[in-house]
């Protein structure tokens, strides 16, 4: 007896699973514009719904709704809150329902990476609504595959094209991205209708020319983040002190664009505010305080805040004040016994730490009957170090004219077709590398000093009255004088209660070592040759004015 149908009984039976209609909708534009001018969301979503009642699906969540890049897939917010609430969650949908495949990712070999965890290691399918291709067959699976790459060759062919006009309107000086603060932008990519041209512009607004005066605050090194943002808030430009921040690292405010998609830097087409010598400074500023920003705490009963340092450990004292009597003093946090009064009183057995600083500035005084002396003599080393700063230059300019000659004659050999690519590439680089180093000299040299006499002979009337005019003097200057004389803070010493340097101002420092020299009539002769001298002024060094 041979009836197949017998054995028919014996064949496994498939289980029969619940039905999961529940789906989750993602939705998405690529960037801004389509987001709010041409209603590419909303297509998607009224498409997305009709398949779902269509077949009888439940929409039981929705993400997405914005606009997100699809270059890179776990750099859009509401794509990474999808994955990750499908990978956690405990119910999970039947589908992910997408208008189309291009809008769940354009990633290529990642996308197709994550739909194969998603099916079949979490049971969750990928659907597209507009054509009604889905996972859940093998077939469809390969089709699902074959759009995610043709997604990433589409995006690929794109970059391919847009990235090289990119760089070619970046190397022309055009700026691709929104203006920041400070500046108002016209051009035909704008949003604002009243501001469209043919050709872009950007144009310093009221906001810029008050952000220029910033900059030549922060320049001076005489002031901290927080007062020039209290004298723009004073001036009705409020500024955050992370914008304030930001502003001192972007290459914009001196018209230079420093761009990923460019290998090097290239001027731009707008107006700065600030040079780039300028804003060269500004980061060895920041260099020397990361943050920028110092706590405004200070008060004018305490002004020697941020001055004073504990001999022992380096560390600034701190200023506090006793309410109940108004009484204030410094005192190092970390060395025991380091304090002292702000002010003498009548009880203290010391001279209070200002009236201390007072007679310390006393100190830098020029004795009258040796001012003429060291004025000839400072005149002598200025000149000599200006004379050497002045053929220093005169070298830099003449390299580089040379250098900018072989640039010009290689581009016109490769023009030519006289040298290949790979040649002039070689050439091309190297030459501006040196271009490069020869910039960096011209920036480290200092300025030619002009009306030299009539400066020196301001600063020796300066170092006369410095303790009369730090006493007369507001918070603010006070601040300024100290941060001129004393850039790196002075020492107290509480055993000795005295004063210590390690560093101080160049000019000062000049003069005060002449005045002792002569005083002292050791060695230091007064001679014509500037070269016999055992002085001669550091690189940069101008006579300081407060």
């Amino acid at each position: 007896m041979n009836d197949m149908g017998y054995f028919k009984r014996f064949i496994p039976k498939k289980e029969e699973e619940e039905k999961n209609s529940s789906v989750w909708l993602y939705t998405r534009v690529s960037t801004k514009d389509q987001y709010e001018n041409n209603n590419s969301i909303e297509r998607q979503l009224e498409t997305s719904r009709r398949y779902a009642t269509k077949n009888n699906f439940e929409i039981t969540d929705e993400f997405g709704g914005t606009y997100e890049s699809a270059s890179s897939d776990f750099t859009r917010k509401e794509f990474k809150r999808l994955i990750d609430k499908v990978r956690s969650s405990r119910k999970r949908p039947f589908a992910i329902l997408v208008y189309k495949i291009s809008r769940f990712s354009r990633s290529g070999g990642g996308a197709i990476g994550l739909v194969h965890e998603l099916v079949e290691e979490l049971g969750v399918n990928l659907i597209e609504a507009s054509s009604g291709i889905s996972t859940t067959t093998e077939r469809g699976k390969a089709a699902i595959y074959e759009k995610l790459f043709d997604a990433f060759k589409e995006n690929l062919e794109k970059k391919e094209l847009v990235i090289p006009s990119m760089q070619a309107l970046l190397l022309q000086g055009v700026w691709m991205a929104k203006a920041p603060i400070g500046y108002t932008q016209y051009g035909p990519r704008v949003r604002d209708e009243k501001r469209l041209r043919s050709k872009q512009q950007i144009i310093v607004n009221s906001d810029g020319e008050l952000l220029r005066e910033a900059w030549k605050w922060k320049v001076s090194g005489l002031f901290s983040d927080a007062q020039i943002i209290a004298r723009l808030n004073a001036r009705g430009l409020h500024i955050t002190k992370q914008k304030i921040s930001q502003m001192w690292r972007n290459p914009f405010y001196c018209a230079i664009i420093a761009s990923r998609m460019l290998d090097e830097a290239v001027p731009g087409n707008w107006e700065p505010l600030v040079s780039s010598e300028d804003f060269i400074r500004v980061q060895r500023i920041l260099e020397n305080n990361p943050s920028g920003f110092q706590q405004n705490k200070e008060e004018i009963m305490r002004p020697l805040t941020r001055l004073l340092k504990c001999e022992r450990c380096s560390n600034y004292l701190v200023g506090y004040e006793v309410k109940s009597k108004g009484f204030h003093y410094y005192r190092c946090l970390k060395c025991r016994g380091v304090s002292v009064n702000a002010h003498t009183t009548k009880r203290s057995l010391r001279v209070g730490a200002n009236e201390l600083f007072i007679d310390y500035l006393k100190q830098y005084r020029i004795p009258k009957a040796l001012s003429p002396l060291i004025k000839q003599q400072l005149t002598k080393l200025f000149e000599y170090h200006d004379n050497g700063m002045a053929q220093n230059d005169q070298q830099l300019k003449t390299q580089k004219a040379t250098i900018e000659a072989k640039l010009k004659n290689l581009k016109i050999r490769h023009g030519l077709g006289e040298i290949d690519k790979e040649t002039f590439d070689l050439t091309f680089d190297h030459l501006n590398a040196e271009l490069g180093i020869i910039s960096r000299e011209e920036n480290s040299l200092a300025p030619k000093i002009s009306n030299l006499a009539k400066l020196i002979d301001f600063s020796f009337d300066t170092l006369e009255n410095l303790s009369e005019i730090w006493v007369s003097s507001d918070l603010e200057g006070k601040r300024r004088v100290q941060k001129t004389l004393f850039p790196d803070g002075i020492y107290y010493n509480v055993e000795k209660h005295e004063y210590l340097t390690k560093k101080m101002n160049g000019f000062i420092s000049l003069t005060s070592q002449l005045a002792r020299d002569f005083t002292e009539n050791k060695n230091g002769i007064f001679q014509d040759d500037p070269e016999k001298s055992r002085l001669a002024p550091p690189a940069g060094l101008e006579p300081a004015t407060l």
